[in-house]
């Protein structure tokens, strides 16, 4: 592969990688801002009892079903796992960037004068 063609797919890397982490930070800060209010935490709270007491009443047979998280779980997924989604998010940026990126390399350099046999092979 020519070092231009590389140089080219590593810089778009690098911007689409820090683009894509720059968009989780985002998503991070709005989660906390839109999550993390007294209002919001009662709301869950709320609908967590509404659910737990309809899981109840559907099956009387298994009086304490099982608990949902007392916090939402988007808000838990970008507070506590956001270094694990963040680094899962560049290692499948990766490999789809450079599987398609030197896929679409090779079609493009590849020289379109290549001949269907070689020249020795020709009837004479």
């Amino acid at each position: 592969m020519h070092r231009k063609t590389l140089l080219g797919l590593a810089l778009a890397y690098v911007i689409v990688t820090g683009a894509t982490v720059w968009g989780l930070f985002q998503v991070r800060t709005w989660v906390v801002a839109t999550y993390d209010t007294a209002e919001e935490t009662e709301n869950w709270q709320e609908l967590r009892t509404t659910l737990h007491e309809r899981k109840k009443a559907e099956n009387p047979d298994n009086p304490h079903p099982r608990q949902r998280s007392a916090e939402p779980p988007i808000k838990v997924l970008f507070s506590e796992n956001f270094p694990t989604v963040v680094t899962w998010a560049v290692l499948f940026l990766s490999i789809l960037y450079w599987s398609v990126g030197i896929l679409m390399a090779g079609a493009i350099r590849t020289s379109n004068n290549i001949s269907a046999s070689p020249h020795d092979d020709a009837p004479h």
